[in-house]
């Protein structure tokens, strides 16, 4: 049986329905992506500012980077 590859990676995007026009406001939300598609909503982080999005995306590249994924 082989294993299925799985390509994690996190986008960060405006919220459905929010302008995404003022960094400060709580409009962008993290994504993770399996093979670039969403599998489950659980996984969308939202009501972010952008730079708690860029952080938090960030955070979670990081992890997967040392754990040499």
């Amino acid at each position: 049986m082989e294993e299925e590859n799985i390509n994690l990676s996190w986008e960060i995007r405006v919220s459905e329905g929010r302008a995404g026009t003022d960094p400060e406001a709580p409009d962008w939300e993290v994504a993770e992506l399996e093979n670039g598609v969403v599998k489950k909503n659980e996984d969308i982080y939202d009501n972010l500012t952008y730079a708690e999005a860029q952080q938090i995306a960030g955070m979670w590249t990081k992890k997967k980077a040392d754990a040499g994924v």
